[in-house]
């Protein structure tokens, strides 16, 4: 599963007026997260609801605050809970002691939770059905795909679409299989938040229509839908990828930035943010591997941008 951290980034306002609404003053911070979507989970924890302190609990403990406490006792067992698993999930990797013991039938536990929890309660149902998804509980994906049906008067920021197509696409294949039309609808949606991150997600759930729907996208009038599109359909074993090749060249030019700048004074006003977005586009060129780009790919071995330069080189090596 690929770790979807290739999206193009825009400036840290967001636009003009100051940050845009929740979630997408974090929109194009790149999705660098590591695979397991309970690390996702603990992110959307901290954004939603802020990093809370308190005493210590153990893992049952915090799930049962989470279904019968108070709203601030839900909210510091949610984070907790969320955090704990994490902490076992890493140590597990690192072949370590757990240091939160897990209690034969948590799992089931975390799923009556979701039972429990008031449907209108949104957010801490997200979260409970991306850990339950993380924990190989096949209902967790199921419940995420349902929230891609919330309306917009339940979800008039987009917070809980928005995160929720961002966890499938982690998700990806074949898990994720059945949210791939939902997700491509999303490409039509009037938000271009919405428009955007289904677009990243894509890239991990390719199948029938995922190509031709990421082409539709290069032409969205937003530019970072457009860039994250052609970043994606590079990823895809599709003979359309190559049209995403004119759009990769747009965004290795610096002067794309200063167009994007003169119309937001907001956007790419940070040297650094541009290149990380020129080394996704060569990157994601050197994925496509037409022979037409090879000696531009070349020529950026010599750049004075150390990052680009590096990529350039590694490229060039898998010649």
């Amino acid at each position: 599963m690929q770790s979807m951290s290739e999206t193009i980034e825009l400036g840290e306002n967001g636009g003009p007026g100051g940050p845009p609404p929740a979630p997408y003053r974090n929109l194009w911070v790149p999705l660098v997260i590591v695979p397991a979507v309970i690390v996702v989970a603990i992110v959307l924890v901290f954004v939603l609801f802020g990093a809370i302190s308190g005493e210590e609990a153990s893992l049952d403990q915090n799930l049962a605050r989470v279904v019968h406490g108070g709203v601030n006792d839900r909210t510091q067992g949610l984070f907790n809970l969320v955090r704990q698993v994490a902490e076992n999930q890493e140590a597990r990797g690192a072949g370590r002691e757990l240091p939160w013991a897990m209690e034969e039938g948590f799992s089931e536990r975390v799923a009556s939770a979701w039972d429990e929890v008031p449907e209108e309660d949104l957010k801490i149902r997200l979260t409970l059905a991306a850990l339950m998804s993380d924990m190989g509980d096949p209902a967790g994906v199921g419940h995420l795909e349902g929230f891609l049906a919330v309306s917009e008067a339940d979800d008039g920021d987009g917070w809980i679409r928005f995160n929720t197509i961002y966890l499938l696409g982690k998700i990806g294949l074949p898990r994720a299989a059945a949210a791939r039309g939902p997700i491509q609808g999303f490409l039509g949606s009037s938000d271009g938040g919405l428009r955007s991150v289904a677009a990243i997600a894509l890239q991990n759930l390719p199948g029938e229509g995922t190509a031709q729907a990421l082409v539709g996208a290069l032409t969205d009038e937003v530019f970072e839908v457009r860039a994250n599109a052609a970043i994606a359909l590079s990823h895809l074993d599709a003979p359309q990828r190559g049209e995403a090749a004119p759009l990769l060249r747009e965004l290795l030019d610096p002067a794309t930035y200063a167009r994007e700048r003169e119309l937001d004074r907001e956007k790419y006003t940070r040297g650094e943010l541009i290149s990380r977005n020129r080394v996704r586009a060569l990157e994601a060129l050197a994925r496509l591997d037409l022979a037409e780009d090879r000696a531009l790919i070349e020529s950026l071995a010599g750049a004075k941008d150390l990052a680009l330069r590096e990529a350039a080189l590694r490229a060039v090596g898998k010649d």
